[in-house]
């Protein structure tokens, strides 16, 4: 009787066991092809930031095999700072306002992040003297756009 119920319960303890297990690894891999699909979705996401005194350093990844054109890039990258419009990243202009300068760095994807592989660019928006009445919202005519440290034309 004691062998009997011993049984049982080992059987019921592996059938968990199993369940989880498989249930688990069905996860992960549904994870993996989520984050495939939103790797190469085209739309850039800053994946991580951080501020000191109204200076912001993101990194952004652009989500996609290749950058094309460079230039209209850094352009959408700037403007969705200014639109607040990143999926993964908000700023807090409740507070602080908008940020005074932007320093860039793009990956193609979160894994080039994770493995720390060479940024595609680097793009910054400031303005050509420190000012804390300009932030990049409300007075992008007073800043200057650079990519790879080569002024472009910001429109």
């Amino acid at each position: 009787m004691k062998k009997k119920r011993f049984f049982s319960c080992a059987l019921v303890i592996l059938s968990l066991i199993v369940m989880v297990s498989y249930t688990t690894k069905k996860d992960k891999q549904e994870q993996e092809q989520e984050k495939e699909q939103v790797e190469y979705s085209g739309i850039p996401d800053a994946v991580s930031s951080t501020t000191s005194d109204g200076d912001y350093d993101l990194t952004v990844v652009a989500n996609t095999e290749e950058i094309e054109d460079k230039e209209e890039f850094a352009r959408k990258v700037i403007h969705m700072c200014q639109d607040n419009s990143f999926h993964s990243t908000r700023f807090s202009t409740d507070i602080g306002g908008y940020p005074l300068n932007l320093d860039i760095t793009v990956y193609l994807t979160y894994k080039d992040v994770e493995e720390r592989k060479e940024p595609v660019c680097k793009i910054q928006f400031m303005t050509d003297e420190y000012n804390e009445e300009y932030d990049i919202k409300n007075n992008a005519d007073k800043f200057h756009l650079y990519l790879d440290g080569e002024e472009i034309e910001f429109y």
